[in-house]
């Protein structure tokens, strides 16, 4: 086991190097997350806005399956 401390900035980049591993995690919204991350827009309001839009954007697919 390695005993260095790592510091916040590193566990973050290792959470999200890892988070597209994690089983059964919805990918799309992973993906946003990540995306979100990466462009330095991970605030409280873009990402409940994000999910928002995935939320939206699975209920009007859910809406065409059923007509």
């Amino acid at each position: 086991m390695d005993n260095t401390i790592k510091s916040g900035n590193d566990v973050i980049e290792d959470f999200f190097a890892e988070i597209l591993n994690v089983p059964n995690a919805d990918e799309k919204t992973v993906q946003k997350l990540v995306e979100l991350y990466g462009s330095g827009k991970f605030t409280e309001r873009n990402i409940a806005n994000a999910m928002d839009e995935l939320t939206q954007a699975e209920l009007k697919k859910i809406e065409k399956e059923d007509e």
